[in-house]
């Protein structure tokens, strides 16, 4: 290695390094800077070297740089500080569904009370059952007879119950 290239040399290794120390030492991106910094500075000394010599860094920059910002994202989870700062997995207990009482397929078609106005949602009542829905299109007053039309996962979509039905249910 000749003398003109150990400048240009030992700051594009001092750069890379505090590229990856600015991962790991929280600065507010000033190390960042400083090695983005002596990364140039290493470049443009190359180049007063020769032109050839300053293509070279240039390349060897192109790839370096790259490598290292992968480097760095690889072990930054295996640190201790990242491990704290991280959540952990859940445990397969987590993430066990909940369980819901019968399924609410079961109650298409059937007539319930709206226990609170429906605007666009509120609380129904389904043979005892409170539950919360959906109003199908407008608002539902509280009180009123309704008829559930679909069930879209744990959601009641309902509508107000037509005369014509009801009749029955009232006599």
């Amino acid at each position: 290695m000749s003398a003109d290239l150990f400048w240009p040399i030992v700051l594009m290794a001092l750069g890379l390094v505090l590229m990856v120390a600015e991962v790991f030492v929280p600065s507010g991106g000033m190390i960042g800077i400083l090695a983005v910094g002596l990364l140039g500075v290493s470049v443009w000394q190359a180049f007063a070297v020769s032109t050839a010599v300053g293509l070279r860094f240039l390349l060897a920059l192109l790839v370096l740089v790259p490598g290292v910002i992968v480097l760095t994202l690889y072990l930054w989870p295996r640190m201790p500080v990242a491990k704290s700062a991280f959540l952990k997995a859940p445990t397969p207990e987590d993430v066990e569904p909940e369980r819901y009482g019968p399924p609410l397929a079961a109650l298409i078609g059937q007539y319930g009370r709206a226990l609170t106005p429906l605007r666009p949602s509120g609380t129904v009542d389904f043979e005892g059952r409170r539950l919360d829905a959906i109003a199908e299109e407008g608002l539902i007053p509280a009180g009123a007879l309704i008829r559930a039309v679909k069930v879209q996962g744990s959601r009641i979509i309902v509508r107000i119950a037509d005369d014509a039905a009801v009749q029955p249910l009232l006599s």
